[in-house]
Parts: C-alpha cells; structure tokens; sequence
C-alpha cells in the first residue's frame, strides 16, 4: 500500500509538471476573457502541489537512505530532525503558495511591512529560539527518545523531542514538558549515554535516624534481596553526597545486569519503603528515650 501511493505520487507529479510546463491545454472549455485569470491560477496550484510532492520525496527518499544505511528502524534524531525540517519547509510553502494565489508579491509584502515583521519576531523570539534549539537537539545527538535523563530538577524517560519542548515521563507516569530554551540553560544528565548503567537513588535523612552509614547501606542491600540475580554483584554502594547541618544527602547506586526501566521502579519503590521503615522504627526509639532534666545535667547524670 505505501509504495502504491508513492506510485500514484509520482505520477501526479509527472502530470503536474506536464501541464505547468504547458503541454497540456485544459483552458479550452473556458471563455476567452477568463482563460488568462484561468491559467494563472492553474499554474499557481499546479506550482504548489508540485513543491509539496517533490518535499514528500525529498522526506521520503531521505529517511529511506538513512534508514537502510545505518539499519535503523523505528526514529532516531535525524528521522525526527528531517521530520521538523519538512514541518518548516511545508508551512513555508504553503504560505507562499496563498500569498501566489492572491497575486500578492511575498518581497514587496514582506519589504512594506518590514516594521510589522520586525515586532512580530521580537514579540515570537523565544518561540524561534525554541524552535531553533530543538533542531540543535535533534542534530546533535546528546539525548535521543528513550534516554534516561534528568534536567533541572526533572528526571524520567524522553518520549518525544519536537521543535517546541522535550516529553519527559517520570516515575509516576507524569509527562513533563520541558521547553527546550530550558534544557540549554540548565544542568543536564543523560544517564543512558555513559558507558556504565548505574542507577541512582537520591535520598535525604535526618542525622537522629541514621546510625552509620555501613549499617544503612547493609540494610537497603538487604531489602534488595529478591532482585540480586538480576543486580550486578558487588555493584552496591551508598555513597554521601552532601553534608547538612541536620541531615546528610545520599545516593544509594547499584548495577542492573540488564536496563529495565519498570525492574528499576520497583527497586526504587522496595528502597523507599525500606527507608520508611528505618526512620519509622528510630522514630519509635526516640520516643521511648527520656529527655534529660536541666538539674540532672548539671549533677553529671548520664541518659542512653
């Protein structure tokens, strides 16, 4: 069916190119008097529908090299940045093509209203550079659709990247769209691109809850025993990130002998309420401690 169609394309083309070449006579039905408005307007969509079809070529023939190139299959960044330049070449054409039909001159338009335009792109510029960074970000590489990724204070999965904003699904399912002026102004991680997969679980803890450091890592390894056949051995580690005042910032890292984003999930969720438990039970001690009297301290009493 698809290469049906692009059949029947290209034999519009071949037509179309036939009669804006003239070769072709459809005005002799018409009145004398009408054929030269007549004519004007069939060589202006016959013109159009000629540049749209030779646009979808383009498109088409492109993806397909690449594609069968590089054996990609499904899109990557260029499959979707060929895709954004076919958007803007598109509208592009489409544009010129009404102003044609109109018999409006798309230079002396544009050189009358100069001062309009020059507003509206003032006014549209955070827009344009939207759109311009997401070209950047499709052509460079750095972060393709289903990388991992944490930008600014978001972090999940990239589902899409369009000219606009980029689409993050996080852990609870949330898409976040993020503009892209955004993700060139901003801290980004790409944890799919470095070459070991570890994953990362970012925590705060107050000091009173935390006994020492190889005592909770000791007991989040041990939560995390129904996933040790699929954690890469000795791949654990508690790491401390940031020292407060009152509490210390952690991350607890470990290895997944294959990416699995909704294994990772429930590793996190285990972890989480692994922690829970911890403070929860400390909690339930310090309750249970008497606090020391003013006088007591001054006698030298000691309290556990």
């Amino acid at each position: 069916m698809k290469y049906l169609i692009l059949l029947l394309k290209l034999g519009a083309l071949i037509a179309l190119i036939s009669l804006r070449l003239g070769e072709w006579d459809i005005s002799w039905f018409i009145k004398p008097r009408y054929r030269e408005s007549f004519s004007y307007y069939v060589d202006a969509i016959a013109g159009l529908a000629i540049f749209l079809l030779l646009l979808d070529f383009i498109q088409f023939f492109t993806v397909w090299w690449y594609r069968r190139r590089h054996k990609v299959r499904g899109e990557d960044n260029f499959v979707i940045g060929v895709g954004h330049i076919y958007s803007l070449l598109l509208a592009i054409g489409i544009i010129a093509g009404i102003l044609s039909l109109f018999r409006i001159n798309a230079k002396e338009l544009f050189t009358s209203l100069s001062i309009i335009f020059a507003g509206i792109a003032i006014l549209s510029k955070d827009y344009i550079s939207n759109m311009i960074n997401g070209m950047i970000l499709t052509f460079s590489g750095q972060m393709s659709i289903g990388d991992n990724v944490r930008i600014g204070e978001q972090r999940g999965k990239i589902t899409d990247i369009t000219l606009l904003n980029i689409h993050l699904q996080n852990d609870d399912d949330d898409i976040i769209y993020i503009p892209n002026n955004i993700v060139f102004n901003v801290e980004v991680i790409n944890y799919t691109k470095r070459e070991v997969k570890r994953t990362s679980i970012d925590f705060d803890i107050d000091l009173k809850f935390l006994k020492t450091i190889e005592d909770l890592e000791t007991s989040l390894i041990e939560a995390l025993k129904p996933f040790h056949d699929l954690i890469r051995e000795d791949s654990y580690y508690l790491r401390v990130f940031e020292v407060h005042k009152d509490r210390i910032s952690l991350k607890f890292q470990y290895i997944l002998k294959e990416p699995n984003k909704e294994l990772e999930r429930q590793i996190r969720r285990r972890t989480v309420r692994r922690l829970v438990e911890i403070i929860s039970a400390r909690e339930k001690i310090a309750d249970k401690i008497p606090l020391l009297p003013d006088d007591s301290a001054a006698e030298g009493h000691n309290y556990i």
